[in-house]
């Protein structure tokens, strides 16, 4: 591994950072990558696991070809309608969303949340909607639910945004089981310094042949707006975003494939079995044809579950130290093994 000071871009002392050092650590037992969706396909990589042709383009020794490593990457997709309300929320009066200073006693809404109640105690959704796009779908495959604020996705200032606009609603469409596994995570060069090439390949890049995703989300959108078509009846409301010039199906669909994001991202080391050319991990985290290198974090799953990953992770780490113990026992001469 590489040694020093402000070795990496984002650090503030990168400019002045000097010639990184090489060190090494060697594991008695077993090596656990757990960097993520990037991270851990990326450390497969310059170590030599992916695929061949690749790694070799970019002059690193080929330890295992493994064409998998880095592919299969999946993600949600999400989109915010934001709609402006004549008076700010009763809900919100006294939240600043501002930690109080050391020895003050805060906000009103912080001291409701020291005594448990209050806005503070939430995750800061107000309703949730669980909803098939099509009839035929076995299961909902679209997550809506509402916030009191304004939220067009993750772009930066967006918490300023959470803050400042008490008298806005989003609605946020969210759409579970994608169909698109056309991603990837490839290596930019030998440097680990430098952050890979991550595409999701979204909607018309990706192998959604039929665009389910990109219907679903639009039928999303369909549907948030004929709930505030009814709200307008009861409190006044004016959508801001995108706002009411985008209204034929082909308009909103344009605005889904430009404005979409997803913070889900999974699978590029999937479990699946050797005779998958495309599987990198077997059932017990194991990487095909690696003694002593395991892989436990969301890039392990063949497909995305659920609508969101975090539960099924808290599962597969468990899943994970239960095998791993299991195997440490079993390789032990008498005595077991010590957590």
């Amino acid at each position: 591994y590489l040694a020093g000071k402000g070795l990496y871009r984002a650090s503030r002392e990168a400019a002045q950072s000097d010639q990184p050092e090489t060190k090494f650590v060697r594991a008695r037992r077993e090596v656990i990558l757990s960097g993520g969706a990037f991270n851990s396909p990326q450390l497969l990589m310059l170590s030599g696991i992916g695929n061949e042709n690749e790694l070799r383009d970019l002059n690193i020794a080929v330890v295992k070809h493994l064409p998998g490593v880095g592919q299969n990457l999946q993600d949600r997709y999400e989109v915010g309608i934001v709609s402006q309300m004549e008076k700010p929320f009763a809900l919100l009066h006294g939240a600043s969303f501002k930690a109080p200073a050391d020895g003050a006693q805060g906000d009103e809404a912080f001291r409701a949340w020291s005594k448990g109640t209050g806005v503070y105690t939430s995750n800061g959704a107000a309703i949730a909607i669980t909803k098939r796009s099509t009839p035929d779908k076995p299961d909902p495959d679209l997550f809506i639910f509402g916030l009191p604020s304004s939220f067009e996705g993750y772009v930066p200032g967006y918490s300023d945004a959470l803050r400042q606009y008490q008298d806005r609603f989003t609605w946020a469409v969210l759409k579970a089981h994608t169909r698109n596994t056309a991603g990837y995570v490839k290596l930019r060069s030998a440097d680990p310094r430098d952050v890979p090439e991550i595409n999701f390949r979204y909607f018309g890049e990706g192998n959604d042949s039929r665009q389910e995703d990109l219907d679903a989300v639009v039928k999303g959108v369909q549907f948030v707006r004929e709930i505030n078509g009814e709200i307008r009846k009861l409190a006044g409301m004016t959508e801001v975003w995108p706002g009411t010039a985008i209204d034929s199906e082909q308009q909103i669909a344009e605005f889904v494939q430009h404005e979409a994001w997803g913070h889900h991202a999974s699978c590029t080391n999937k479990i699946g079995p050797a005779s998958d050319p495309m599987a990198v991990l077997d059932n017990r985290f194991r990487v095909h044809g690696i003694q002593g290198l395991r892989v436990v974090d969301a890039s392990v799953f063949s497909r995305i579950p659920g609508y969101f990953i975090v539960s099924a992770v808290y599962m597969i780490a468990e899943k994970a130290s239960d095998v791993i113990l299991e195997d440490a026992k079993a390789s032990q001469p008498s005595g077991g093994v010590s957590r």
